[in-house]
C-alpha cells in the first residue's frame, strides 16, 4: 500500500469521525427539543434510522481499516446522506427570520454536517479512484 492510498484512507476516516461529532450533538438536540414530534415523525422511527446510519458509518470505518473498497462506498453514501438530511430539514429554518434553536452552536452543527459530509463524499470518491489504480 503506497503513501497516497494511506493518506486518503486516513482523510476519509478522520472526516467520518468528524461527521459523527457533528451528527450526534445535533441529533440529541433534535430529541431534546421534541423536533420529531413537531414534524409528525414517531420518535422510535427516527431513533432507529439514526442508529442504523451511525452503525453503517461505523461498519464503513471498519471495512476501510481492513482495506475493503466497500468501506469507501459506505463512507461516500454517508457523506451524501447526512448533508441531504440536514440541509433539507434544517436550512429553511436557519435562513428564516426567526432565531434558530440555541443560536450559534445549533447552526454550527448543521453547517458542519453539510460541509464535512460533502468533503467525506469527495474524499471517498478520490479514495476509490486511487484504490482502483492500485489494483491495475
Amino acid at each position: 500500500m503506497d503513501g497516497k492510498m494511506l493518506r486518503y484512507k486516513a482523510v476519509v476516516a478522520i472526516l467520518s469521525l468528524l461527521l459523527m461529532i457533528m451528527v450526534i450533538p445535533h441529533t440529541l438536540e433534535d430529541f431534546a427539543l421534541g423536533e420529531p414530534a413537531k414534524n409528525g415523525i414517531p420518535i422510535l422511527i427516527l431513533q432507529v434510522v439514526v442508529a442504523l446510519l451511525v452503525a453503517v458509518q461505523a461498519l464503513g470505518l471498519y471495512l476501510l481499516g481492513g482495506n475493503h473498497r466497500l468501506g469507501y462506498f459506505i463512507q461516500m453514501g454517508i457523506g451524501i446522506i447526512w448533508p441531504l438530511l440536514a440541509g433539507s430539514a434544517q436550512l429553511p429554518a436557519i435562513f428564516s427570520s426567526q432565531p434558530y434553536r440555541s443560536g450559534f452552536s445549533s447552526v454550527f452543527f448543521v453547517i458542519g454536517m453539510i460541509l464535512i459530509g460533502a468533503l467525506l463524499f469527495l474524499a471517498s470518491i478520490q479514495g476509490l479512484r486511487i484504490t482502483a489504480k492500485e489494483k491495475n
